[in-house]
């Protein structure tokens, strides 16, 4: 097919042109369909939705601050509470990486699917314009033959009574009607391109979607919980270490406590022996 002219005006003398006039893009309209399809139906966005649910359960689960009441326990132990978070940390952080390893494994895929479908609309409306130009070129083709050839057919034989001039009027009259049939079925095959577009897009939208919210959960969710982790670890050790120095100090003043009565108690009993004469 000349691509300067697509879409040449039809012959309506020719039967088969009649009959494949728009075919070759009815069926790129009808593959377009196919390949939306199949990507709708490849793509379980439901499993990407799961697995973001799954990475928040997650970090929940390890954060410290969501179990208050289990911790106040373990401050009484510093030590302990400083290794337990530790031990939530490493636990989590293995199935965390995992997770974000298939959730940027589904974001690669979107991405492909993001270009698929928009490289798949610039051809879904090339080919409602194509369809348009078949239409456009088929409306005319078929007033011409109306003016032509079937208006001098009927006054022919309107003049000469001829039955053989009559079957050529209904001949070509069936000739309008089946082409009128064809460009009614090709408005039909341009009306499926037309809902296809905001189809392809919205697909596409779902995808971007989809994409935006791993890549948020990839970049800013997870630095966030190891940064948070980072700092509970930082408290429990700050913490242990203002507790510790509070029992060196309270240490140090029992020591100083008992040194000072015992001192008080020597020099009293110093003094008392002192004032004592050789005979009571």
């Amino acid at each position: 097919m000349d691509k300067k002219n697509p879409c040449p005006i039809p012959d309506l003398n020719d039967a088969n042109g009649i009959l494949n006039y728009g075919a070759d893009a009815q069926s790129r309209v009808a593959e377009f369909s196919e390949i939306a399809l199949e990507n709708l139906k490849a793509k379980d966005l439901g499993e990407v939705s799961g697995k973001i649910s799954e990475l928040i359960v997650k970090l929940k689960d390890s954060d410290p601050e969501e179990k208050p009441s289990a911790l106040r326990g373990l401050f009484r132990k510093p030590a302990a509470a400083a290794e337990g978070i530790k031990i939530r940390y490493r636990k989590a952080c293995d199935a965390v990486d995992k997770i974000a390893l298939s959730l940027q494994g589904h974001r690669d895929l979107l991405m492909k699917d993001i270009e698929l479908l928009e490289r798949l609309y610039t051809m879904n409306r090339e080919q409602y314009d194509t369809l348009t130009e078949y239409l456009d070129n088929g409306r005319t083709a078929l007033q011409k033959y109306q003016q032509e050839t079937v208006t001098p057919l009927r006054q022919r034989a309107a003049e000469s009574g001829d039955p053989a001039d009559a079957q050529a009027v209904r001949d070509a009259m069936e000739t309008c009607d089946r082409f009128e049939k064809k460009l009614h079925d090709l408005e039909l095959t341009r009306t499926v391109s037309l809902q296809m577009a905001p189809q392809i897009r919205m697909l596409q939208n779902n995808n971007t979607i989809m994409a935006e919210k791993i890549q948020s959960s990839v970049v800013n969710t997870i630095p966030l919980w190891k940064s948070q982790m980072v700092l509970s670890l930082g408290m429990e050790n700050s913490r242990s270490a203002i507790e510790m120095q509070a029992r060196v100090t309270d240490i140090t003043n029992q020591l100083l406590r008992r040194n000072a009565q015992s001192l008080k108690e020597t020099t009293i009993s110093v003094a008392t022996e002192a004032e004592r004469s050789a005979v009571d």
